[in-house]
């Protein structure tokens, strides 16, 4: 068996380019998608920019799960507009209250309560989700089940 080692290093080359790219492409979308506080505020109390770090870390947390939550919502809801409709609205009156908690922010009012109001906004959103999902979860179940004893029949 004669290996052509020169095709063989390509091929590897171009796997690892494809890898970083997808994964540079895909860290850009998520740092595009996320909007990091920190950045926005100057804080020169040791105090602010624990708080900022904090708010960094749950701004991140919840984000990523929301991101999962809705992704699911979607899957479960299929072809049911009218209640993803229903949703998204919901949300998105939740991110307009978010953006007004981060202009309070970056006029530092009252630091502390502001981020505590944003994380509990991220919350509400989560919880939202999850007991939407609870819900329509049994339901998927029951239809799934009809379908099997249906095809089984």
């Amino acid at each position: 068996i004669d290996i052509n080692w020169t095709r063989m290093l390509i091929r590897a080359a171009a796997v690892v380019v494809i890898f970083v790219s997808s994964y540079i492409f895909f860290d850009y979308i998520i740092n595009k998608n996320q909007e990091p506080v920190i950045a926005e505020v100057e804080a020169n109390d040791p105090e602010d920019i624990r708080t900022y770090q904090e708010l960094m870390e749950a701004e991140y947390y919840y984000t990523s799960m929301i991101e999962n939550r809705k992704e699911e919502f979607i899957r479960l809801t299929g072809n049911n507009a009218p209640l993803r409709k229903e949703i998204t609205i919901e949300l998105k009156e939740l991110d307009k209250v978010y953006r007004e908690l981060k202009e309070d922010l970056k006029d530092n009012a009252d630091n502390e309560e502001v981020v505590v109001a944003m994380i509990q906004n991220y919350r509400l959103k989560l919880e939202i989700l999850e007991e939407i999902l609870l819900q329509l979860q049994p339901a998927n179940e029951n239809t799934k089940d009809d379908e099997k004893k249906s095809i089984n029949l």
